[in-house]
C-alpha cells in the first residue's frame, strides 16, 4: 500500500464519537460498495491508528481517527471522500492524499470483522421465514446459541434488507492482529480483511 487518506473524527457537543462513526462508516461502505469489483471486494483498505483492545479486561476503542489505504492515488480519488462526508464536514477532517512514508512504518495488521450470533430474534425471525419451524420454536433454539465479544465495534445500520421491519442496527466488531506485510491487496466494502495487511505508523 503506498498512497493514503486519514480522516480525524473532531469532537461535538451535538452528536457523539460513536454516533459520528456510524454515519461515517455507514458512507464509507456505500463508497467502497460503488467500486467493488464482481466478487464484492475493493483495492481498499482500512486502519484505525488508535485502535486499543485489552483482552483480560474486555475494553476496547477505536479512536478518532482512520486511514484509507491503497496502491495507487487514483483508486483513492476514485472513492470522492468529500462527496459522500458532504454532510458531515463540521465533524471530519480530511487530509489530502499522501504517501506512505515508508521510513516511519512500525509494523503491518490486518483489521477484519468479527461476526458473533448476538441477536437470538433476529435469527430466529430469519429461521422461521423459511417456514419449517415456528418463531417461537426458533427462539428457543437460537437464545442458547448467542455469544457476545467485547470487541471494539461500529454501530451500523443494515441497508441491505429488503423489509423494512429487518433494517436494524448491527454492531460491526472490528479485531485487529498484527501480521507480516502481505501480496494480497483485497478488502470487503468495509475495507477490512483477515489476510490482507495495511501498515502501521
Amino acid at each position: 500500500m503506498k498512497h493514503y487518506i486519514e480522516v480525524t473524527l473532531m469532537k461535538s457537543d451535538d452528536i457523539s464519537l460513536y454516533e459520528l462513526w456510524s454515519r461515517i462508516y455507514t458512507q464509507l461502505h456505500i463508497a467502497l460498495a460503488e467500486i467493488k469489483n464482481s466478487d464484492n471486494k475493493v483495492n481498499i483498505g482500512v486502519s484505525f491508528p488508535q485502535y486499543r483492545f485489552t483482552q483480560e479486561k474486555g475494553v476496547g476503542f477505536i479512536g478518532e481517527k482512520l486511514r484509507l489505504f491503497a496502491q495507487s492515488e487514483a483508486e483513492l480519488k476514485k472513492l470522492h471522500l468529500n462527496k459522500w462526508f458532504d454532510r458531515l464536514t463540521d465533524y471530519v477532517h480530511i487530509k489530502s492524499i499522501s504517501e506512505v512514508p515508508e521510513s516511519k512504518i512500525t509494523g503491518y495488521s490486518t483489521y477484519r470483522r468479527k461476526q458473533v450470533k448476538t441477536n437470538a430474534q433476529r435469527l430466529a425471525r430469519h429461521r422461521a421465514k423459511r417456514g419449517d419451524i415456528g418463531f417461537d420454536e426458533a427462539l428457543a433454539r437460537y437464545s442458547n446459541v448467542v455469544k457476545t465479544t467485547d470487541l471494539p465495534y461500529i454501530q451500523m445500520l443494515s441497508l441491505s434488507s429488503s423489509d423494512d421491519q429487518d433494517k436494524n442496527r448491527f454492531k460491526l466488531f472490528i479485531e485487529k492482529q498484527s501480521t507480516e506485510k502481505s501480496e494480497t491487496q483485497v478488502f470487503s466494502t468495509y475495507g477490512l480483511s483477515s489476510v490482507s495487511s495495511v501498515p502501521e505508523f
